[in-house]
C-alpha cells in the first residue's frame, strides 16, 4: 500500500460479488464491512491502513448488507439472508450476534434500507423480500440486549417482486419507503408512508424505461428534503424529484452498458453522488445534481459491485471479484488506479501514461517518490 495523503487501500475477502458498508462501529471514523458469500469481514481504521477487526461466519448466503441502528448501542451490521434478518454489534472490538428475526421460509430479504419510518425516534429495517412479493419492516427491541428478536412491525406486499429499497427522508413529514419492483418484465417505484392505517401506497413510477439496477436517496435536487435516484441497466442514472408525485429531473449520460452501484455522502469535504459500473468505472457527480455529465471520472480496472462512502470521506468499493477497495481522495481530477509491478518507477509509469512524475507524486501525496513497491495502487490522472 501507497504511504501518504492519498493512498489506496485493498483486501480479498473471499471469491464472488462483495457487498459493502460503513458505520461507527468500534471507531468514530468510519469501519469498513464486506460481505460475500457466507462470510463478512469488518476492517477498521488505522493511520493510512486497515486492519481486519473481525471475520463473521453467517449461517447463509448474505443477499444484502446494512450498517447503522446506533440508537443503543454502536452501529450494528445488518445481513439479509434468505430466510432471515441477522445483525451483529461490537463489545470493546469484539464483534457478537446481537439481533436476529424468526424465519421467514423463502423469503429473499435481497435489498435493506433504515430510517424512522413510524417516528418512534429510532431507526428501523425495511427489507425488500424478493420472494415474498414484499417489504418487512421491523422494530428495534425496547432493550438493548443481545440474542433478542427484532420486532415485525408490518409486512407490506407491492405490485410485483421487490428488488430494491430506500428510505427517503421528507421535512416535516415522516419517510417515505421506495421500492423498486419486477412484474411481467416491467420495472416500476412505488413509495409507501406509515399512517394509524399502517404503511399506504404513495406515488409511483410504472414501466421505467431501463431495468433498474441500483437505487439510493439523497439530497440530490437541492430541494427540501431528500429525493431518490435509480441506475439503469441501459448505463444511465435518473434523477427523480419527490413530492405529490414522482417526476425524472434530470437523466445522466451514458457512463456504460449499466449501473452496478449507487452511493451518496461526504467525499473529499463536499457532499456526492457516486455511480458504478460493471467495466470499472466509477462517476462522481457534485450534489445537487445538475449537470448530464460527471466532474471527475475513477477507473478500478475491475467490475463494480458496490460502493458506500464512510463518515471521514473515503470511497470503499466491492467489487465483483472478492475484493475491497478504499480510495482516499483530497481533490477533483480524474484518475485510474494502476497496480506496480517488479522493476516499475514513476519514470516510467509518467512516460507509459503521457504525465509527469510530479503530478503522480502530487496525485498520490507521495513523501518519498522512490519508494514504490510492487503490489502498490498509484493514482494516474486521466488525459
Amino acid at each position: 500500500m501507497v504511504k501518504g495523503k492519498d493512498p489506496q487501500w485493498e483486501a480479498r475477502i473471499n471469491r464472488g460479488p462483495v457487498l459493502v458498508g460503513s458505520g461507527r462501529i468500534i471507531s468514530n471514523q468510519g469501519d469498513v464491512v464486506a460481505a460475500t458469500g457466507r462470510r463478512i469481514a469488518v476492517f477498521a481504521p488505522e493511520n493510512n491502513t486497515y486492519r481486519l477487526l473481525s471475520t463473521i461466519d453467517v449461517p447463509a448466503e448474505v443477499l444484502s448488507l446494512a450498517v447503522g441502528m446506533g440508537n443503543f448501542t454502536p452501529d450494528q451490521i445488518i445481513a439479509g439472508t434468505l430466510d432471515q434478518i441477522l445483525t451483529w454489534s461490537a463489545r470493546g472490538e469484539t464483534i457478537i450476534p446481537f439481533w436476529s428475526t424468526p424465519p421467514e421460509p423463502e423469503a429473499r430479504f435481497v435489498s435493506l434500507a433504515l430510517g424512522d419510518v413510524n417516528g418512534d425516534g429510532r431507526l428501523e429495517i425495511v427489507a425488500a423480500a424478493e420472494g415474498a412479493g414484499a417489504f418487512y419492516v421491523y422494530e428495534q427491541p425496547g432493550r438493548p440486549e443481545v440474542e433478542m428478536n427484532l420486532q415485525l412491525l408490518a409486512i407490506r406486499l407491492v405490485p410485483g417482486a421487490p428488488q430494491k429499497v430506500t428510505v427517503i427522508e421528507r421535512t416535516g413529514m415522516l419517510p417515505l419507503i421506495a421500492v423498486a419492483f419486477l412484474e411481467a418484465g416491467n420495472w416500476g417505484i412505488v413509495t409507501f408512508s406509515y399512517t394509524e392505517r399502517g404503511f399506504v401506497a404513495g406515488p409511483l413510477l410504472e414501466r421505467l424505461p431501463a431495468g433498474l439496477t441500483a437505487m439510493v436517496s439523497g439530497r440530490l435536487t437541492g430541494a427540501p428534503g431528500e429525493d431518490m435516484a435509480w441506475g439503469g441497466d441501459d448505463g444511465r442514472v435518473r434523477i427523480v424529484a419527490v413530492g405529490e408525485t414522482l417526476s425524472t429531473v434530470l437523466t445522466t449520460d451514458d457512463l456504460g452498458r449499466a449501473i452496478s452501484a449507487l452511493a451518496v455522502g461526504r467525499l473529499a469535504d463536499r457532499e456526492v453522488l457516486v455511480a458504478g459500473t460493471p467495466e470499472g468505472h466509477i462517476f462522481i457527480y457534485p450534489v445537487p445534481v445538475v449537470s448530464p455529465s460527471p466532474e471527475q471520472t475513477i477507473t478500478v480496472e475491475v467490475p463494480v459491485n458496490d460502493l458506500t462512502l464512510t463518515a471521514n470521506g473515503r470511497l470503499v468499493v466491492g467489487n465483483r471479484e472478492g475484493r475491497v477497495l478504499v480510495i482516499w481522495m483530497s481533490g477533483g481530477s480524474s484518475f485510474f488506479l494502476h497496480r506496480v509491478r517488479p522493476g516499475e518507477t514513476l519514470w516510467e509509469l509518467a512516460r507509459r501514461y503521457n504525465t509527469s512524475v510530479e503530478e503522480i507524486i502530487r496525485l498520490n501525496g507521495l513523501t518519498n517518490p522512490d519508494c514504490i513497491y510492487p503490489g502498490d495502487l498509484l493514482q494516474i490522472p486521466l488525459p
